[in-house]
């Protein structure tokens, strides 16, 4: 059995720590440093008895180093290595990940990195296992764009990144290797007690981040110490990290775009047919829209607006509107590892690993309603057409109108994610046999104790306009009053004839996942160039989901006498600094605490009681069994190493619920039988060829699953309901790379993917009256709708699947060759190309597809880091491209094919300097460029659906070693 080196990375400050890495066997020796140039070590994974720890120092040598153990590898990994003793290349975990070729991120709140996609794969086909267990952590996002992650997909937001020493990111399937992913298995790792150089090493760093759109600094501190005992047999190593963040975002949104034939206009004076039709309880008649609300004369100028935005083949901003997002949180992070080993066969180590994420939102918007309401709700039935423009392709770029409803509105929310995990790991090797046992048991809390949305209303204001011809992406709005003036508001029960003077909507929840896990593997060395595998998998999921929301629904109480709007507002100010266009600086808001002061909602007794909460459950129960052989082999004429092997699983899958009052209990069982095969072909010293081929399998996310599960959205009209009967993604896939090694740390690589998915996951949208989707009419009281009101319903349902096609290419190479300043310089950067056909249902029966790309698969993403470091200073600038890319397909609206994600580049770049070998001083600029986050409608239109700024971070900080 031949003997190993194993690398144990040091990077010196503020290095990119994208090391092209994984854990195999067999044969190419690292490099080692100098003993001069040698410092404490980073914590890795524990050496096993026959590998000799080389330390390796400073950023070039690492990549040195890192491209080594590559050559030593079988199938694809990538890995991202802390640069120091706590610190991460990136203050967030995802941030650093799209550095990885094939990696892409999706940003939430604040412009924060939220999830990855690989190879266009989105997070829920991605399975992140923490200390070898899969982990969930569910969190919300801002309510102007709604939605949060929850049971399998991760969100990297939630964990401090100075908790991790190691993260790999597995792009090919092994069958030892747990089974889940579609797109990449990725690890993280916290630090090894026993792997550091000295008996005692600890750290410390404190940093603040300035974020210029919030204008406030936000605190960051961090800890990290491990210690060796007993002979270096007995290890104990712990992490703490606290981060308190005061972010922002600001721009406008449409939500949805429309038909402007949907909810129709008011019709001229004499127009032929008259909209809206007579009627004494609206005050419509043959000269009035509405009460109050007189129609336009009956002039050229005047129908020719008309018509052309009451029209099938225009298309209208459902609510234009501003938007504001304030999120302030605090998060917090520990670890603690206590490893020991008795001998150089054996092995056992205790992780414990905590996480809490603590959030305070708070989303104001300042927006135009009428257009997303038909007449039975006063919407744009009662509204006139005073001037229009259009675009060729129908899309409205200018309109002015008269008899507007606009609302002011707030929704403040308080979530936390709380995760705990448990892991004992126990290795102990008998010679030619080795056996590994694991158990686990991890927790994650979503508590939703708060979402509280406070509506206030100014109803038929005239001179209301959107313009995009100055730019199609952010409209001039303007709104036909002083927003800024509450007394221009009212808030209070609905009129008699149903128009709405205010919404009072309260709402809580509490998601909870368990996960437990227990596993076997034994390895035996049956030969010189056969290993023999085996293992044994037992894995269990329950996720519960309980709901519920104020019993009256939306209705807003009426103000307590001698009440005022002034004294139930506050004033919004400092708006768009960071927009495109002039704006107004602000608006008159809702302020919670003195509504709560006078109504105490807060309390949920009484008027603001919640109804009785609703719960749904899902157990998943899964039995896995691999063999696999690996062999590693000089005796053809290249030398020839791999695994070939398979993955048998069962899974068990129950869930509860009810379904408009009826309780609901089902059950189901699915078997999978997956192969594969991997090879790595060293055809000269520095040219590898790599061969991978499996079949793979992802479960649907664990909420999906619940079975008769229905969330309903009265503000936004939506229904979302699960399906329990949804079988995972299945697919083939084959890999196929050709790695040039060549000077100290050049790489040049190229490698090609495909994967035949044979069944998907979609989302389905149809958008139809409330009477047809069978939930009770009672569920619409207190609110504006009724039973013809629109309502978007969404369920996940399978389809027939696609093939997903790709390349990547990467490119490293330090300027060692040039002279001076040049000589410590460098360059990372990764490209890839992905393109996709999948089959989207267009309706419940999927009898009807249309072909489109993944959703969330940019075509184009390309990764680049410019680095210089010498013996004191180290900098970097990376930059981050990712094409545009789909969000929703079909979109769930007649006239538009999809909704989508706008084109996007980031530009960060970080300095450090080494003071004294211990102390380090950081300086690091997130988001030079002020990148938009945009949607778009339509994929030939392309209109604005939503564009918002969170302007640029600045963090100063150090660093210190003891």
């Amino acid at each position: 059995m031949r003997s190993r080196q194993r690398v144990i990375i040091h990077q010196s400050a503020s290095a990119l720590a994208i090391a092209l890495v994984a854990c195999s066997t067999g044969g190419v020796a690292a490099q080692t440093a100098p003993a001069s140039d040698q410092t404490p070590p980073q914590p890795q994974a524990t050496p096993s008895s026959d590998e000799q720890v080389v330390v390796v120092t400073s950023f070039r040598r690492s990549l040195t180093s890192a491209l080594a153990v590559k050559r030593r590898e079988t199938g694809i990994v990538d890995s991202i290595t802390a640069e120091d003793i706590g610190k991460f290349p990136d203050s967030n975990l995802a941030e650093s990940m799209q550095r990885v070729p094939g990696v892409a991120i999706t940003r939430g709140d604040g412009g924060e990195g939220k999830t990855i996609s690989v190879r266009g794969l989105g997070a829920q086909f991605t399975r992140v296992l923490l200390n070898g267990m899969e982990g969930a952590s569910s969190t919300g996002s801002s309510d102007i764009r709604s939605g949060y992650v929850s049971s399998r997909s991760f969100d990297f937001s939630a964990f401090p990144s100075e908790l991790f020493s190691s993260l790999k990111v597995r792009k090919t399937s092994e069958a030892d290797v747990e089974e889940g992913s579609l797109g990449a298995t990725v690890e993280l790792e916290t630090p090894r007690p026993l792997s550091y150089s000295k008996d005692f090493t600890a750290a410390v760093s404190a940093e603040t981040t300035y974020d210029d759109l919030r204008k406030k600094y936000s605190p960051r501190f961090s800890a990290v110490a491990a210690g060796k005992f007993l002979g270096n047999r007995l290890g104990l190593a712990g992490s703490v990290a606290w981060t308190e963040r005061h972010t922002r975002e600001e721009g406008w949104s449409a939500i949805d775009i429309l038909q402007g034939s949907v909810n129709h206009f008011c019709s001229p004076e004499g127009y032929t047919p008259q909209s809206p039709a007579t009627s004494a309880t609206n005050g419509s008649d043959a000269e009035n829209c509405s009460t109050g609300n007189p129609r336009l004369p009956n002039t050229t100028e005047n129908v020719d607006n008309y018509t052309l935005v009451d029209s099938a083949n225009t298309y209208v901003p459902r609510t234009p509107r501003l938007i504001r997002s304030d999120q302030d949180y605090t998060r917090l992070g520990a670890t603690v590892t206590l490893q020991y080993r008795p001998s150089e066969h054996t092995d056992i180590s205790l992780d414990a690993l905590y996480s809490r994420y603590d959030v305070e939102r708070q989303d104001s918007s300042l927006s135009a309603l009428s257009f997303s309401r038909s007449a039975s709700q006063h919407g744009s039935a009662e509204t006139s057409v005073v001037d229009a423009e259009a675009s060729s392709d129908g899309t409205l770029v200018y309109g002015l109108f008269n008899g507007v409803d606009l609302v002011s509105d707030l929704t403040r929310s308080k979530y936390s994610t709380t995760f705990s995990q448990l892991n004992l790991k126990i290795r102990q090797d008998w010679g030619k046999l080795t056996l590994n046992t694991y158990l686990g048991a991890s927790r994650t809390v979503y508590d939703k104790p708060m979402r509280t949305q406070i509506s206030m209303y100014a109803n038929n204001v005239d001179g209301f306009s959107f313009d995009f011809r100055n730019n199609d992406r952010f409209p001039t709005l303007n709104w036909g009053m002083d927003v800024s003036n509450p007394d221009n508001y009212v808030f209070g029960p609905n009129s008699a004839d149903n128009t709405v003077n205010g919404v009072l909507a309260m709402q809580v929840g509490r998601d909870t996942t368990d996960n437990t896990n227990g596993e076997i593997h034994a390895a035996y060395q049956l030969t010189d160039w056969l290993k023999l595998k085996a293992g044994l998998q037992y894995r269990e999921a329950n996720y519960d989901s309980v709901s519920a929301s104020r019993v009256t629904q939306n209705l807003a109480p009426s103000l307590p006498a001698g009440t005022t709007m002034a004294d139930l507002t506050s004033v919004l100010t400092g708006f768009g600094s960071s927009l495109p266009v002039n704006t107004i600086s602000g608006w008159a808001a809702p302020d919670y605490d003195k509504f709560d002061s006078v109504f105490g909602f807060s309390s949920q007794t009484g008027d603001y009681a919640l109804a009785a909460a609703t719960e749904a459950t899902l157990d998943e129960k899964v039995n896995g069994a691999y063999a696999q052989a690996d062999f590693d082999t000089s005796a053809l004429p290249v030398h020839i190493r791999g695994n070939i092997g398979t993955r048998y699983v069962h899974t068990d899958q129950s869930g509860t619920g009810t379904y408009s009052g009826t309780p609901l209990a089902l059950t189901r069982s699915y078997d999978d039988w997956l192969p594969s095969a991997t090879i790595a072909a060293d055809l000269k010293p520095n040219l590898i060829l790599r061969f991978a081929a499996a079949k793979v399998m992802s479960r649907p996310e664990l909420s999906d699953l619940l079975p008769g599960t229905v969330s309903i959205a009265l503000n936004t009209r939506t229904v979302s309901s699960g399906n329990f009967m949804l079988d995972p993604i299945r697919a083939k896939t084959a890999d196929l790379s050709l790695e040039y090694y060549f000077g100290k740390r050049g790489l040049l690589a190229g490698g090609l993917f495909y994967k035949d998915i044979d069944t998907y996951i979609q989302t389905l949208q149809r958008n139809i009256p409330f009477s047809e989707t069978g939930l009770p009419l009672s569920l619409l009281e207190g609110s504006s709708n009724d039973a013809d009101t629109i309502f978007t319903v969404s369920n996940k349902t399978n389809t027939p699947g696609g093939t997903l096609k790709g390349f990547e290419l990467n490119y490293q190479q330090g300027f060692d060759f040039l002279p001076g300043f040049w000589k410590n310089t460098g360059i990372v950067a990764a490209y890839t190309y992905t393109e996709s056909n999948i089959a989207y249902c267009t309706d419940a029966a999927c009898s009807t597809t249309i072909t489109a790309a993944l959703v969330n698969l940019s075509k184009n993403t390309l990764n680049t880091t410019i680095y210089y470091e010498d013996d004191k200073l180290s900098m970097r600038l990376s930059g981050s491209y990712r094409d545009k890319f789909l969000l929703k397909v079909p979109s769930g609206r007649a006239g538009s094919d999809v909704q989508g994600n706008i084109a996007s580049f980031y530009l960060d770049a970080s300095a450090s300097y080494q003071v004294t070998p211990n102390l380090q001083l950081r300086l690091e600029a997130q988001n030079l460029t002020n990148q938009e986050l945009g949607y778009y409608e339509d994929s030939v239109r392309q209109d604005s659906l939503y564009s918002s700024y969170s302007g640029r971070k600045i963090t100063v900080g150090f660093g210190y070693k003891f």
